[in-house]
């Protein structure tokens, strides 16, 4: 990955994965990966071994409890991690199709540091490039550059407007013409 390096990914389910699908015609196959670090999987395997990422309600001291929304109660609020998160996140999209009667593959992605999210905004970058693309969304729907009636999906509208403001606020990305590909 770019800036960040070499890292296991995995491939996930996501509800991004059903929108795309429905709102772009002729997809053919989308996949939507992410990298944890050894440390969090880990953490997370002895998490579910002993049973603290269950929904399943037990009783415990006679009140009935969901053991993950225990451990969330339990767990630093994410607020309070922006000091200490360090290192990049690379987002984005590998697309591979046909051009001019070429087949052509892009990576268009965006690298966001958490130590500068966090001088800047007081946040680390997970934070940062979630709220970012919903405070452009809704610049676009207030402007009426993306209007309708009914609810929408950001795909259904035009992605120019929306991709030069994350240019513009703190989200630049680039597009690499010849990525790697991950069959």
């Amino acid at each position: 990955f770019p800036e960040v390096g070499m890292k296991d990914m995995y491939l996930l389910h996501h509800e991004e994965i059903e929108s795309l699908a429905k709102n772009i015609p002729g997809v053919k196959r989308i996949r939507f990966f992410m990298t944890f670090g050894q440390s969090y999987l880990t953490h997370m395997k002895c998490l579910e071994n002993v049973g603290m990422l269950s929904t399943k309600p037990i009783n415990y001291e006679g009140k009935e409890i969901v053991p993950i929304q225990f451990l969330k109660a339990l767990l630093p609020d994410p607020a309070s991690l922006g000091p200490r998160t360090v290192g990049k996140t690379n987002i984005g999209c590998i697309f591979t199709g046909t051009k001019d009667g070429k087949k052509k593959t892009i990576y268009i992605y965006n690298v966001c540091d958490h130590q500068e999210c966090y001088k800047e905004v007081g946040s680390q970058a997970i934070s940062y490039t979630t709220g970012v693309p919903a405070m452009i969304g809704t610049a676009l729907v207030v402007t009426k550059q993306w209007q309708g009636k009914g609810v929408f999906n950001v795909e259904e509208f035009d992605p120019d407007p929306y991709m030069d403001m994350l240019n513009k606020f703190g989200l630049p990305w680039v597009v690499d013409e010849n990525p790697a590909t991950v069959e």
